[in-house]
């Protein structure tokens, strides 16, 4: 997916959740370094996105429930929490990195 339709995605959820810039760049950083892995291919990126942003938004303080991230993103929580899960190693040695 071409990095300006990941942008809009951002900008979809940043209007419904009121985030901060700073939350939304990180998050848009972290996304992009995880692609870079290929670890995401065949994820929607929706999905990368909205635990992108659950990542970011607690490290910054900022907690937005997995649930408010269902209800934008209409995906359900169960399927977040497990991709999240599955690449919290990876989410954390990228966000070290930013």
């Amino acid at each position: 997916m071409s990095k300006g339709k990941i942008e809009v995605i951002y900008k979809e959820f940043q209007s419904e959740m009121k985030l901060s810039m700073d939350t939304l760049d990180y998050s848009q950083k972290l996304h992009e370094d995880l692609a870079e892995k290929d670890f995401f291919k065949y994820e929607s990126p929706y999905l990368i996105s909205a635990i992108c942003i659950f990542a970011v938004s607690c490290l910054r303080g900022e907690p937005i429930s997995l649930k408010e991230i269902s209800r934008i993103s209409h995906i359900k929580e169960s399927s977040l929490m497990e991709c999240y899960d599955r690449v919290y190693d990876r989410i954390e040695s990228s966000l070290k990195k930013l």
